[in-house]
């Protein structure tokens, strides 16, 4: 296969390569991080040559979102091979999500039979505990309408950073805080007119990245147990997930705003630190007051502090939940 021309099959990018598409979403939406690409391919010889050198085959033993993380902050690329993550401990049902298992497979097609997310197994040695659902059929009624790959299960699941990206993406996924998200909503909205779709609750892989992969459209999810927990995403932040074939759209309606003078992210502080917050009950006010020049703060207007809502429950003697570990 060495005289097989393999570029015939490649993207051609005109002037909006992947490199400049994750460094224009870097800038116009100020994410921390890079956009991460994801590409399938479903079979040994589907793999470009010059992909080979990114197959995995190092120490760590991490979930495919743990890899992403390190594409994410690492500028890393991973091509992970569905034949040697088969058994091995970083494997979770997210790779049965995405195809890289099957989901009879996993476990003993324990996630298919709802126990896998509900029941220890008894055979394993380890102790009985709750799992994500209560009981079997509420776990098997979230298998069967979650977005997966369906069988047979693909070869390779390709992982980089959209900036420093050496295949043709698939999916791109933005992680932010839902401000960030916000925008690239209304962005990729902007000429379709086509609301973005998303979800709470189940796994992210397959909410997301999996989602946009299986029906063409953005898709978005406000965490999972795995995202929280295992990947480390910052409890701020969520994931919107976009077929490549979109994300060109989406750069330029954001360049588009920048250059036409459109505002961003533009709002005052959020919540208690809004001055119609701070404002007594039967004060003028107005919703302008704070953009006009001569405004005087309504922290410096008060004869005693504004208490917030914690400080005034905490008076009560009722509960205050902790907000960052404090």
């Amino acid at each position: 296969m060495t005289d097989y021309n393999w570029t015939i099959y490649e993207r051609k990018w005109y002037d909006w390569p992947p490199e400049k598409m994750g460094e224009s979403l870097i800038k116009e939406l100020e994410l921390y991080g890079n956009p991460i690409a994801f590409a399938w391919f479903p079979t040994e010889d589907s793999l470009p040559p010059h992909l080979r050198e990114y197959i995995f085959d190092g120490d760590l033993t991490l979930t495919h979102c743990r890899f992403m993380q390190r594409a994410r902050f690492r500028d890393e690329v991973y091509v992970l091979d569905s034949e040697k993550r088969r058994g091995m401990s970083g494997v979770c049902a997210g790779d049965s999500y995405i195809g890289l298992i099957s989901r009879e497979e996993f476990i003993d097609g324990r996630l298919m039979m709802g126990l896998s997310h509900t029941r220890t197994d008894p055979s394993s040695g380890g102790e009985a505990r709750l799992g994500i659902f209560g009981s079997p059929v509420a776990s098997k009624r979230t298998e069967l309408r979650d977005y997966h790959i369906v069988p047979p299960p693909v070869r390779y699941f390709a992982i980089a950073p959209l900036n420093n990206c050496p295949f043709d993406p698939d999916v791109v996924t933005i992680v932010g805080n839902a401000r960030q998200l916000t925008m690239t909503a209304r962005a990729l909205m902007y000429f379709s007119g086509k609301a973005v779709h998303g979800n709470v609750g189940p796994a992210t892989c397959s909410e997301s990245w999996g989602a946009a992969y299986i029906t063409g459209e953005p898709h978005f999810i406000i965490g999972s147990h795995g995202a929280f927990g295992s990947v480390g995403l910052d409890p701020s932040e969520f994931t919107l997930s976009i077929p490549i074939e979109q994300v060109r759209t989406l750069c330029e309606v954001l360049e588009l705003w920048r250059e036409r003078g459109k505002l961003m992210f533009q709002e005052g502080p959020p919540n208690e630190g809004r001055e119609f917050i701070k404002a007594p009950y039967d004060a003028k006010f107005d919703q302008n007051d704070p953009t006009k020049s001569d405004y005087i703060p309504w922290d410096e207007r008060l004869d005693s502090p504004y208490l917030t809502w914690a400080e005034r429950r905490r008076e009560k003697g009722l509960h205050v939940p902790k907000r960052n570990g404090k």
